[in-house]
C-alpha cells in the first residue's frame, strides 16, 4: 500500500513492513549483497527476479523498515528467512516495482555522475594551475 510519494507499507504474515528511500547504510549493505550480479540491460521486474535469485529475501529485509527496530538494529538473517516464506510472487513483483518508484535510481546515478564531474574538473583546473606555478618556478638551466 503506498503511504505517500516515497513510503510504502507491506503487511507480510504478522509484521508491517515500511519502505522509503535508502539511506548509505542500506545502500552499503546492498551494494555488498548484489557483488557480482549482473543485471541484464533490459531489465524489467521478471530478469530483476530472476538476476536476484536466492539474494531477493535479504535485499528485502535490506530495504525494508520495522516499525521500533533502528535500521542498524535489524537481524537480517532473520528477516530475510520469515520474508522468503511469506512472501508470494506477486508481492514480489510489486515491492520490486514500488522500490523502482521510490528510489529512483537512475536519477541518483545522473546526480553522482554529475558530482564526480565537477569534483573532477575543480581537482583538473586545481593541478593545472599548480602545475603553471611549478613550471614559471623552473629554470631550463636549473634543470
Amino acid at each position: 500500500m503506498k503511504l505517500s510519494e516515497t513510503e510504502y507499507l507491506y503487511k507480510i504474515g504478522e509484521v508491517e513492513y515500511r519502505m522509503k528511500p535508502l539511506v548509505l547504510g542500506q545502500i552499503s549493505r546492498l551494494m555488498k549483497l548484489l557483488e557480482g550480479v549482473v543485471l541484464p540491460e533490459d531489465s524489467n521486474v521478471l530478469s530483476m527476479v530472476s538476476a536476484l535469485g536466492d539474494k531477493l529475501p535479504m535485499a528485502f529485509a535490506i530495504i525494508f523498515h520495522i516499525p521500533n527496530i533502528p535500521l542498524k538494529e535489524k537481524n537480517l538473517e532473520a528477516i530475510a528467512n520469515d520474508l522468503e516464506f511469506e512472501l508470494s510472487p506477486d508481492m514480489v513483483m510489486e515491492i520490486i516495482e514500488d522500490f523502482f518508484e521510490c528510489t529512483p535510481i537512475s536519477l541518483l546515478a545522473e546526480r553522482m555522475g554529475k558530482t564526480i564531474e565537477k569534483i573532477g574538473e575543480k581537482l583538473t583546473s586545481g593541478s593545472k594551475k599548480s602545475v603553471s606555478s611549478f613550471q614559471e618556478e623552473t629554470s631550463q638551466s636549473e634543470i
